[in-house]
C-alpha cells in the first residue's frame, strides 16, 4: 500500500495464483503467507476450474474470490483462451466438458454472477488480434504475466498483442501477475496497484472496473492528458519514480519521441509526448535501474 501525492490510496495485489488445488506446487495456506510476508494487500487464488471464496484473514490480508477458465484445449487455431474471473458470488454456469464452450461464454457467465473477466497471457495463448477483438466484455487484459517467461516458458510480455488491438480502439486495462504455479522466479514479481477508497471486495473490484489500476513490477507512475494549444493534439505526461527508460509505444511507425533515457546517472521522473491523429493511442512503459517495468494503459487519441 502507498499514498500518492493526492492523498489517494493503491492497494497491491496479485489476482492470478494457483496451489496445491489445482496445479501450484503450494498449498493455499502457503501461498497466502507467502505473499503476506512480501507485502501484498490483496490475493485472488485462481485455481483452475475450482473457485476461491473472498474473505479477509486474520492478518488482515484481502483474499478475492478467483478462478480461471480455460477453452479450446491446445488448439491455438481455435483460440486458446484463459479468463481469470475475480470476485463471483456463485460459480459460473459453465459446463467444462462443453467442447463448444467459448470465451464469450465464459466471459458472460461471469458477468452474471457478478465477476470481472480477465484475459490472461494473450501472447503465451498467441492469441491474435482478430481472435480478441471478436470477443467483448473484458475487464482487464493481462499484459505481463511472470509464470510465461524463462526458464520454464516463453511469451510473458504480450505489449505487441495489446498495441495491435489498441490501434483498431480496443482498450482494456493492463494488468501484471504472477500466475504462479511452481513458486520460483515467477512468484512476486509482477503486480498491479489498485486505487480504492477501502481494502474491501467491493472497492477493490470497482477500482479495477473504473480502470484505477496500475500494472508494475516495481515502478510506480502516474499519466494526465490534456489537450495541446492547437485544440487538435494532446499532451500526455508522466510522472514515476526514477527510472532509466521511458517508452511511448504507439500507432505510429515512426516517431522521433518513442523513448526518453536517463543520463549522467541520474534517473527520470517525468516525460512527456504529444499524441496525434497518426499515432492513434499511446502506451507508455518505464524501466527502472533493475530491469523492472511498469506498465501503463494505452490512451487513446481523442478528435
Amino acid at each position: 500500500m502507498f499514498i500518492d501525492e493526492n492523498g489517494k490510496t493503491w492497494y497491491k495485489g496479485n489476482l492470478h495464483t494457483h496451489t496445491t488445488v489445482s496445479d501450484g506446487r503450494k498449498t493455499p495456506e502457503e501461498a497466502i503467507a507467502l505473499y503476506k510476508e512480501n507485502g501484498y494487500d490483496f490475493l485472488a487464488l485462481t485455481d483452475h476450474w475450482k473457485g476461491s471464496v473472498g474473505k479477509v484473514t486474520e492478518d488482515g490480508m484481502l483474499l478475492l474470490p478467483g478462478c480461471e477458465y480455460n477453452v479450446h484445449g491446445a488448439d491455438v487455431l481455435e483460440g486458446v483462451f484463459h479468463v481469470v474471473a475475480i470476485g463471483e458470488k456463485q460459480p459460473a454456469a459453465l459446463d467444462r466438458t462443453d467442447a463448444a464452450l467459448g470465451a464469450q461464454e465464459v466471459v458472460d457467465a461471469v458477468h452474471a454472477v457478478g465477476g470481472i473477466a480477465i484475459l490472461a497471457h494473450p501472447a503465451w495463448s498467441l492469441d491474435t488480434c482478430e481472435q480478441i477483438m471478436a470477443l467483448h466484455g473484458f475487464d482487464g487484459v493481462e499484459i505481463y504475466n511472470s509464470v510465461s517467461g524463462l526458464p520454464r516458458n516463453c511469451r510473458p510480455y504480450s505489449g505487441e498483442v495489446i498495441d495491435q488491438i489498441a490501434v483498431r480502439g480496443v482498450v482494456y486495462p493492463c494488468m501484471a501477475a504472477d500466475d504462479s504455479h511452481f513458486y520460483e522466479n515467477e512468484a512476486c514479481y509482477s503486480y498491479i496497484y489498485v486505487q480504492a477508497d477501502a481494502l474491501t471486495e467491493e472497492a477493490v473490484l470497482d477500482a479495477i472496473r473504473a480502470g484505477r489500476v496500475m500494472a508494475t513490477q516495481g515502478p510506480r507512475f502516474h499519466i494526465t492528458k490534456e489537450r495541446a494549444e492547437n485544440g487538435t493534439d494532446w499532451v500526455v505526461t508522466l510522472t514515476c519514480d526514477p527510472v532509466e527508460t521511458v517508452i511511448f509505444y504507439t500507432g505510429s511507425v515512426w516517431h522521433n519521441q518513442r523513448s526518453l533515457h536517463a543520463e549522467n546517472g541520474e534517473g527520470l521522473t517525468c516525460g512527456t509526448f504529444v499524441l496525434r491523429p497518426q499515432d492513434r493511442f499511446v502506451r507508455v512503459e518505464v524501466i527502472d535501474k533493475n530491469g523492472k517495468h511498469g506498465y501503463a494503459t494505452p490512451i487513446l487519441y481523442e478528435a
